[in-house]
């Protein structure tokens, strides 16, 4: 019968090419009741090429002829086509219309990064057409995939030309070099005339001696007149400062830093301890830490009094060696 002989599977194969087409003729009719009638689905599968090197890219481009009233449904194609066969990337369906029949397209970009011979099995279809259901295989395909030669990725073709170097290439160092030289040459030695310069007519002038330091402190809080607008607390502490910062000029000790009691025992221990002096000092010393510490408000006699005494402290512990070559000379 011309039914059944439509029923059979038709194969073509190129297998050197890696293309693969078949057709089936089908009834859309049952055999027995219906007149048959015959309709074709062409399928046709293949690569681009046959042989790529390791990580090379190719594709795999199918297509299907059908009827406009049978559907045909496509194999999914993932992340794998095969094991050691990787998609890449699946481009979008195309469908075309040719004469009565209609054109689906489908292509994949592929690769493969370990070297063999591969058998890519057959992809199978689905067909439907009303109540009938069939299948379709395409044919398997054939890759071959090889591994680079490792002399031509590591050795160059030509070695490198050495080319000799000019005299303009290598001037601008020179040149470069020189100026910095230069300039390092002529900073220092404007920076020691400028010293020199300066030790000549610019002479440091000394410290003033301790003496007439701490005088000039006494006689700016006088004129300042701090207790007599009841600022004792600040009176006080300039006053004590003074002495403690002569007394640091004086004789080398840190007496800012000590307390009243151990200045006081520095001082009656020290070389020529004088009773009288030692005996103003503690009582100065002793209403100031009152005033300080424990908010005393002296008598303007008090005040007076001790100013008095910062001053005859000062005066009777001036270095008399200083005195005597001053008066010699």
């Amino acid at each position: 019968m011309v039914g059944m002989a439509a029923v059979k599977k038709i194969w073509h194969e190129d297998i050197l090419s890696g293309s693969s087409k078949l057709s089936i003729t089908f009834l859309l009719a049952l055999f027995c009741y219906l007149p048959v009638q015959s309709q074709f689905v062409e399928l046709s599968t293949r690569l681009d090429t046959n042989q790529i090197r390791i990580g090379e890219q190719f594709h795999l481009d199918i297509d299907v002829w059908q009827p406009a009233g049978v559907s045909v449904m496509f194999p999914e194609i993932k992340d794998t086509l095969m094991a050691r066969v990787e998609v890449l990337q699946a481009f979008p369906r195309d469908t075309a219309a040719e004469e009565e029949n209609l054109k689906i397209s489908q292509r994949y970009l592929l690769t493969s990064f370990d070297s063999g011979f591969y058998e890519i099995p057959p992809l199978k279809f689905y067909i439907r057409s009303g109540q009938w259901r069939d299948s379709l295989e395409s044919n398997p395909m054939y890759l071959l995939v090889y591994s680079v030669a490792v002399d031509s990725t590591i050795y160059d073709i030509k070695a490198p030309i050495h080319m000799p170097v000019s005299f303009l290439e290598v001037f601008p160092f020179v040149a470069g070099g020189m100026v910095l030289v230069a300039a390092i040459y002529y900073t220092i030695r404007y920076l020691r005339r400028r010293k020199k310069r300066k030790g000549v007519l610019v002479p440091d002038r000394p410290e003033d001696p301790a003496h007439v330091i701490a005088l000039r402190e006494l006689d700016r809080l006088r004129e300042e007149k701090l207790w007599q607008k009841s600022e004792f607390k600040p009176y006080y502490t300039r006053l004590t400062e003074i002495i403690r910062r002569y007394m640091e000029r004086r004789y080398n000790i840190p007496a800012m830093e000590m307390t009243s009691y151990e200045i006081l025992d520095t001082w009656k221990h020290g070389e020529r301890p004088d009773e009288d002096l030692s005996a103003k000092l503690n009582r100065l010393l002793n209403l100031a830490d009152l005033v300080k510490f424990a908010r005393e408000k002296p008598l303007a006699s008090d005040n007076e009094e001790n100013l008095d005494r910062a001053y005859e402290f000062v005066k009777r512990t001036v270095w008399v060696q200083k005195i005597e070559e001053e008066e010699d000379v």
